[in-house]
């Protein structure tokens, strides 16, 4: 029996706790890493909107099972980058990434976003990644050699809104099955 995941547009509280255990169950990020999500997810819950942040949530049976978390690029007049994209270990596959992103997306793209971009790492264990990035319209545009550690380049892929204007009509933020 497939379980039943909703989408919100808003953080809770509990958030905070569920969605430590998701990024840990992906086994991607270094705790260093996931300090960092979670700083971000504290300041918002502190501040809101205000913080520059938005972000979508993944629900089943009252906890959180994914997220992603985007805002406007400082210092730019329609750049947006993608900070922190995580579902639940098991979920994955299922195309909720897939939901995720484009919910995003559409968002970045109502809010007058023109460019969309994503930094991720070379290690072979994100070439997944990587890989999903790509199938989902984002080119690589950059490669900064080292730059994580020894031989873990920092990958930007990046998205012109344009060009997903005409795919995202009809997304939307509800209780859907992936296709």
């Amino acid at each position: 029996m497939m379980e039943c995941i909703t989408c919100r547009d808003r953080l809770i509280a509990s958030d905070r706790i569920d969605l430590k255990e998701v990024l840990a169950s992906t086994g991607m990020f270094y705790d260093f890493e996931i300090d960092v999500a979670l700083e971000i997810i504290e300041l918002f819950l502190k501040d809101g909107e205000k913080t520059g942040y938005y972000f979508y949530v993944l629900e089943s049976e009252g906890r959180a099972v994914g997220y992603v978390n985007f805002g406007p690029t400082p210092c730019t007049v329609a750049s947006w980058d993608m900070y922190w994209m995580a579902v639940r270990k098991d979920l994955q596959g299922a195309g909720w990434g897939r939901k995720l992103l484009e919910m995003a997306e559409k968002r970045i793209f109502s809010m007058g976003g023109k460019n969309i971009w994503i930094e991720t790492s070379s290690r072979d264990a994100y070439v997944p990644t990587q890989i999903f990035y790509s199938r989902n319209g984002y080119e690589l545009f950059s490669r900064l050699p080292d730059f994580y550690d020894t031989g873990d380049d920092r990958l930007v892929f990046g998205k012109k809104t344009g060009r997903i204007e005409e795919r995202l009509k009809g997304v939307r933020c509800e209780s859907v099955v992936p296709k």
